[in-house]
This record gives C-alpha cells, sequence and structure tokens, in this order.
C-alpha cells in the first residue's frame, strides 16, 4: 500500500524503542504507582503482566512466519483481551488489520484498526491505524470517511503518507483542486526521493500540476 513505507518506519522505530527501553520505562511506572499505593505484590503482578504480553506478541508473530495464520489470529485476538492496555496489544492489532488486509477481508481489517484509535495509547500508533483505515475505507468506496481520518492525522509526524491519502481520497470525490495542493504538500515534505518523489509527481501531474524541477 502507498504510504506503508514510513508508517511501517514509524511502527520498527516505537518497537525497537520498546525493546530498549520498555522494561525500564514500565519497571519505573510500577514503582513510582508502588510508592503510592504499597505492595510488592503489585509490581511482580503488573511486571509479569508486561512479560506475559511481549511473549504473546512474539508468538503471534512466530504462527505467522509458520504460515499459521488462524492460530495468529486465536491468539491475537486473546491478547487483545486480557492486555488491552499493553502496547504489546496496539502492535499485535496492527498485525492482525495486516493479516485481514491480506485476506481481502474489509470487515475484519476495520474491526482492528479501529481497536488501535480506540484503545492505543501512542498518539502515533493511532496516526498509523487511522493511515490504514482509511485506505480500506477509500478502498470500500467510502470516501467521506476516508477524508476525516486522513484529516485527523498529525501532520507534523506523518505529512506525507496524510497529504498523499487526503489526495487519493480527493480525487475519488473530484475534488481535484484540493487534491492538487494535497499532492504538491506532499511534494514538499518528501525527503526520499526514488519512488516516492516519482509517484507523487505523476500524480500531481496528471491533475495538471507543476513539474517539482
Amino acid at each position: 500500500m502507498e504510504g506503508y513505507a514510513s508508517e511501517q518506519e514509524q511502527i520498527e522505530s516505537i518497537k525497537r524503542w520498546w525493546r530498549a527501553n520498555g522494561k525500564s520505562v514500565l519497571f519505573g511506572i510500577f514503582i513510582g504507582v508502588a510508592v503510592l499505593f504499597g505492595g510488592r505484590w503489585w509490581i511482580s503482578h503488573q511486571g509479569a503482566q508486561a512479560e506475559q504480553a511481549a511473549e504473546q506478541y512474539e508468538q503471534v508473530l512466530a504462527d505467522m512466519q509458520r504460515g499459521e495464520i488462524a492460530a495468529a489470529v486465536d491468539r491475537g485476538t486473546r491478547l487483545l483481551e486480557e492486555k488491552r492496555t499493553s502496547p504489546y496489544a496496539t502492535l499485535t492489532a496492527l498485525v492482525l488489520a495486516k493479516i485481514k488486509i491480506n485476506e481481502q477481508d474489509q470487515d475484519g481489517a476495520r474491526h482492528f484498526l479501529q481497536w488501535v484509535v480506540d484503545n492505543a495509547t501512542e498518539a502515533s500508533m493511532k496516526d498509523v491505524a487511522r493511515l490504514r483505515l482509511a485506505r480500506v475505507l477509500l478502498a470500500a468506496g467510502d470516501g467521506a470517511a476516508a477524508l476525516s481520518l486522513a484529516q485527523a492525522v498529525d501532520i507534523t509526524t506523518f505529512a506525507v503518507p496524510a497529504q498523499e491519502l487526503k489526495g487519493d481520497v480527493l480525487v475519488s470525490l473530484n475534488r481535484l483542486d484540493e487534491a492538487r495542493t494535497a499532492y504538491q504538500a506532499a511534494l514538499t515534505a518528501s525527503q526520499q526521493g526514488g519512488a516516492e518523489t516519482e509517484r507523487l509527481q505523476m500524480k500531481l501531474t496528471a491533475l495538471g500540476g507543476a513539474d517539482a524541477s
């Protein structure tokens, strides 16, 4: 999907940060709450919950690598139910949404992406889900809902995928002047060059926009 790479980079960055710092951050939170409320049991319990969520997430990925998709969906769905507030639940929901998209199950993809929008604690992860959900809605012909989601995305963090998506949606709604503006904004914000810049330039040129040169 267009824009997927930059969103995936954001997710990978968050995953790397959690691998490096997650345990210490969670431990610090546990200690702080324990100071307020007391009790070594609480620290031990919450630490165990975080470890379990991480292990379940890795198992979901392992199921996928083995091609055991049904097992991955079942295990992942249980993680969402049992560890709703864990950052690993958010990552799992995005994985499950990708599975459903690959299966061309739009309803399933919408369910898991909406779950992230409703439950993720990280604003950037909510925006990743909004972008992907908007594409699903656009593919289903619901341009108005897709545009609403795209406009809710933090433009400073996801300038290129958000503006490009807005352009795609606006084209579907026959709002061509606004689409041209959105594509131009995406092209201006693009720093990758190569295929991304060429793709954006092609879309802009198709609407009568100026050449990047």
